[in-house]
C-alpha cells in the first residue's frame, strides 16, 4: 500500500497535472499550430508518467514492453514537439525553406513506426533491474546515445530562445525570455546530473522527467505571458470590450446577464445586467420586440437588421438596429445581441427625406409634393379647391429690411398657412412668395369661408419686428374642380388668372375663377 501511494504521489499525480495543462493549452485556441505543439508536447510528459506509473504497477518482466510501445515513442514525441514549438515561437522556421521545414522535424518519427514494425526498441534500454520499491533501466549505449542526443537538442534550443531575446523588443518579452533561457539552462543541468547519473534507492527511476516537468510548466506560463497562447476568451473578450456596438448577453427570461462597456454608454447608465431587456425599450415598441424576439427565440434562429428604438435611462429615445443569435451556455439558450445606434443616420436620412418634400425654410411641402398629392387628390375626391397666394410688395419688405427679416417673414406666413388648413387639404411654398393650397371635398360656399378666415388671420396676424407691426398683404386666387377643370395645371392656370385679376384690381383680396370674368377675351 506504501508503494501505491508513493507511484501516485511520484507518477500519477504529475501526469494529471501536465494532462489538464495540455487540455487548457489546447482548448485556449485548437485551430493555432503553437497550441496544438505546445498541447502535444505536455501530454507526452503526462504519458511518461502514465508509463512509469503503469510500469511499477507491472510484474518486471512487462518493463521492455512498456519502454518499447509507450514510454519511449512518448519520449519521441516530446523531442518532436518542443524542437518544433520553438522554431515556430522564435521565428526561426519562418526562415528555413518551404520545402525542409517542418517536414525535416518529423524524421525522428521514424523510429516510432520501426518500433511497431520489428517490435523492438533500439533508443532505450531492455534490461530492468528492481532496487527496493523502483524499477531501473540499465545504462547501455543505446540509452547513453538517446540522452546525449536530447542534451544537444535542448542546448540548442537555449541558443534559440537567446536569439529570440535579442530580436524582441518589448521589455515584458525580454524579461520572460531570459526566465525561459535560465529555466532551460537549469533543466539542462538535471537532464545531465540525473540522465547519466543513477541514483538507485534515492531517486527514481528517469529523474531527468521531473526536470521535463519544470520545463512544461516554464514554457505554458511564458507563452501565455508573451500572449502567443491568447485563448478565444481573452481575444474575444478584448473585442467584446473595444467593440463600438452594444452587446448582451440575455437569458431565457429576457434578463441582461452581462453587457460590455458600449452597452453602458449607449444607455447612459453604469449598471445594465439585472434589467429586462425590454424594459429599455419605449412603451411603443415593446410588443413589436417581443413578438420578434419570441419568434426567433422558440426556433433559435438568428436574426439582422431589426430596426427599433432603445430608451436611455436619461429617457432619451434612439434608433437603433439589433443583431441576434442564440448560444448554449450552463445548458441553457441565451440570447447575443449586437445594438447599433444608428440615430444619426435615422435623423440624416429622416431630414433628407424630410426636404425632399418640403421648403426647408417655412417646412411647408414644397412644389413636387403638391404636385404629387394634388394630382392624387384629384382622383379620389369628388371636389378640389386649387388656391394661389401671392404677396403683395414682399419686394419692398426684401429692400426695406434685408432678406434675412425677409426670411422670417415667410417663416411667419408658413405657420399661419399651416394652421389654417385643415386636416382636408395642403399649404406649400412653391416660389419665392408663392404659396399653393388645395382642399378635397369642399363646396363653394364653405370655399368662400376658408378664403375669408384666411383673409382675416393674415390681417390679425400681422408680423412683427420688434415693436413695429409688418401687414400681410396678399392677392389670391381660386379655381374649383370639377367645374373649372379636372387635371392640375388647368385648376393652377385658372387659379392664377384669378389671382392676377386681383393684382390689377388693387391687390390684396381673393377672386374665384369666372369664365365669363378670365376667360378668353
Amino acid at each position: 500500500m506504501t508503494a501505491l501511494f508513493t507511484y501516485m504521489v511520484v507518477y500519477l499525480l504529475p501526469a494529471f497535472l501536465l494532462s489538464h495543462l495540455a487540455l487548457d493549452v489546447l482548448l485556449r485556441n485548437p485551430r493555432q499550430v503553437e497550441h496544438r505543439l505546445l498541447s502535444l508536447f505536455v501530454f507526452g510528459y503526462a504519458m511518461l508518467f502514465l508509463a512509469e506509473f503503469g510500469r511499477h504497477l507491472s510484474p518486471i518482466e512487462l518493463s521492455p514492453a512498456f519502454v518499447t510501445y509507450w514510454f519511449g515513442n512518448a519520449g519521441i514525441l516530446i523531442f518532436v514537439c518542443s524542437v518544433h514549438f520553438i522554431f515556430k515561437v522564435t521565428g526561426v522556421g519562418a526562415k528555413l525553406p518551404k520545402w525542409l521545414y517542418p517536414y525535416v522535424l518529423y524524421l525522428p518519427l521514424i523510429p516510432v513506426a520501426l518500433t511497431f514494425i520489428r517490435q523492438e526498441n533500439i533508443i532505450n534500454s531492455q534490461r530492468f533491474d528492481q532496487v527496493g520499491i523502483w524499477i531501473y533501466p540499465e545504462f547501455n549505449a543505446s540509452y547513453l546515445i538517446t540522452m546525449t542526443i536530447g542534451n544537444v537538442f535542448h542546448f540548442l534550443i537555449v541558443l534559440l530562445l537567446v536569439y529570440a531575446l535579442k530580436r524582441a523588443e518589448r521589455t515584458e518579452h525580454q524579461r520572460v525570455l531570459r526566465m525561459l533561457i535560465w529555466t532551460a539552462l537549469a533543466v539542462l543541468v538535471w537532464d545531465v546530473v540525473f540522465g547519466y547519473f543513477q541514483f538507485r534507492g534515492v531517486m527514481p527511476p528517469y529523474g531527468y522527467m521531473y526536470g521535463g516537468l519544470v520545463w512544461a510548466v516554464a514554457l505554458v506560463v511564458a507563452m501565455n505571458r508573451l500572449d502567443f497562447l491568447a485563448s478565444y476568451a481573452k481575444r474575444y473578450g478584448t473585442l467584446y470590450n473595444l467593440n463600438p456596438s452594444a452587446i448582451l448577453l440575455v437569458d431565457d427570461n429576457g434578463r441582461i446577464e452581462s453587457a460590455n462597456p458600449a452597452a453602458r454608454m449607449l444607455f447612459h447608465t453604469v449598471r445594465v445586467v439585472n434589467e429586462r431587456f425590454v424594459d429599455l425599450l419605449p412603451e411603443k415598441k415593446r410588443e413589436e420586440w417581443c413578438h420578434h424576439y419570441r419568434q426567433h427565440f422558440q426556433a433559435q434562429k438568428k436574426f439582422l437588421e431589426f430596426e427599433t428604438k432603445i430608451q436611455t435611462k436619461t429617457g432619451q429615445e434612439r434608433y437603433v438596429v439589433i443583431d441576434g443569435d442564440f448560444v448554449y451556455i450552463d445548458q441553457k439558450v441565451h440570447g447575443m445581441i449586437l445594438i447599433r445606434d444608428v440615430h444619426s443616420f435615422k435623423e440624416a436620412e429622416q431630414t433628407i427625406r424630410f426636404f425632399a418634400y418640403h421648403d426647408p425654410l417655412t417646412k411647408l411641402a414644397n412644389r413636387r409634393a403638391f404636385y404629387e398629392q394634388a394630382d392624387q387628390a384629384l382622383l379620389q375626391a369628388d371636389t378640389l379647391a386649387l388656391i394661389i397666394l401671392d404677396l403683395d410688395g414682399f419686394k419692398g419688405i426684401n429692400d426695406t429690411y434685408g432678406h434675412q427679416v425677409g426670411d422670417e417673414f415667410l417663416i411667419h406666413l408658413g405657420t399661419l398657412l399651416e394652421s389654417v388648413t385643415p386636416e382636408n387639404g395642403l399649404a406649400s411654398r412653391v416660389g419665392g412668395d408663392e404659396f399653393y393650397i388645395f382642399l378635397t371635398d369642399v363646396t363653394e360656399p364653405r370655399l368662400i369661408d376658408f378664403v375669408r378666415r384666411l383673409q382675416r388671420t393674415l390681417s390679425e396676424e400681422s408680423f412683427l419686428l420688434g415693436r413695429q407691426s409688418i401687414p400681410i398683404r396678399a392677392s389670391i386666387g381660386v379655381s374649383l374642380s370639377p367645374g373649372q377643370g379636372v387635371d392640375l395645371d388647368t385648376l393652377i392656370h385658372k387659379a392664377d388668372q384669378a389671382m392676377y385679376q386681383i393684382k390689377q384690381d388693387g391687390k390684396n383680396d381673393y377672386a374665384i375663377y369666372d369664365d365669363v370674368l378670365h376667360g378668353p377675351k
